[in-house]
């Protein structure tokens, strides 16, 4: 079967190098990837700034990820980057470019109509400017022209460490990079990151549905980079995820949905997508 034909193909089997390099690699990575985002948030914080400046966000943690991963691949296990999904072969990969460019815009919908089907939201109140409406049309541009930003997020996450967790085991390791993942991003319900301070129920709640999200999106993630090699799908579709889905979300509903409620609709849009991916798996077995 060629990997054009398998759009579904499990995880490696095994993950590289041998592992007491490969604990020690996961080891100093996520010491790496933790303490250089949590100290410079902590500090922006501690100064007065605020995380809901895109500035601030990339130069505090956008690209660490990526950072802690070359470090451990050159000087602490000397692996270097023969299998860092750097390059990109559009003629196997092109149907995973395209999922990721376009899911983005299925979450959108889907999580809308969510939100009117709860009742959160009805659609006599859309009131959306020309503006996001083109911003919107133009989803797949901005998944591609922003995937650069987020490849320093999936350099790290991806490309490094989910091979690296439970080898041979792509559940267990998508379920637990997510896990990773969604537990890096707690400190920024209590920096500022969704603009201005919240409630303490508000943060904490912040916090737990981190863990759901980053879950379903890493499914998606791991099952591009197991079927490509390479990096970039996963960057199209993390970018896509922030910027066309949930920000689509706050063109569309507004200030009538709340913070943790836009997460959760995220969620639930997401999980079609999965639930795809996972029954064609299991039918292809």
């Amino acid at each position: 079967m060629t990997r054009q034909q398998d759009l579904t193909r499990a995880e490696p089997p095994t993950a590289p190098g041998p592992p007491r390099s490969r604990h020690r690699g996961v080891r100093w990575f996520l010491a790496l990837a933790f303490l250089g985002a949590w100290l410079p948030w902590a500090g922006v914080h501690a100064l007065g700034g605020s995380l809901d400046d895109p500035l601030i966000q990339l130069a505090t943690a956008a690209f660490v990820p990526a950072i802690a991963a070359c470090i451990v691949r050159r000087w602490i296990t000397g692996e270097g980057f023969t299998d860092s999904g750097l390059r990109l072969d559009l003629r196997t990969c092109w149907p995973y470019c395209l999922a990721a460019v376009t899911i983005p815009w299925g979450v959108l919908l889907i999580g809308v109509t969510a939100a009117t089907l709860t009742g959160w939201w009805s659609p006599t109140e859309l009131d959306m400017p020309a503006a996001a409406w083109a911003y919107l049309a133009a989803g797949p541009v901005v998944c591609l022209v922003a995937a650069p930003i987020f490849w320093g997020e999936e350099y790290g996450w991806t490309a490094y460490l989910r091979d690296r967790l439970v080898p041979g085991r792509p559940v267990a390791t998508t379920l637990l990079t997510g896990l990773i993942w969604g537990i890096w991003h707690w400190p920024l319900p209590w920096v500022g990151y969704f603009g201005g301070e919240l409630a303490v129920s508000q943060a904490v709640w912040s916090m737990v549905w981190w863990i759901p999200l980053s879950v379903l999106l890493e499914f998606l993630i791991g099952w591009m980079w197991s079927a490509c090699g390479s990096v970039w799908p996963g960057a199209m579709l993390h970018s896509g995820a922030n910027l066309v889905a949930a920000l689509g979300m706050l063109h569309v509903l507004g200030d009538r949905v709340g913070v943790n409620e836009s997460t959760a609709l995220l969620c639930i849009g997401l999980t079609p997508f999965v639930a795809a991916v996972a029954l064609a798996r299991s039918r292809l077995r």
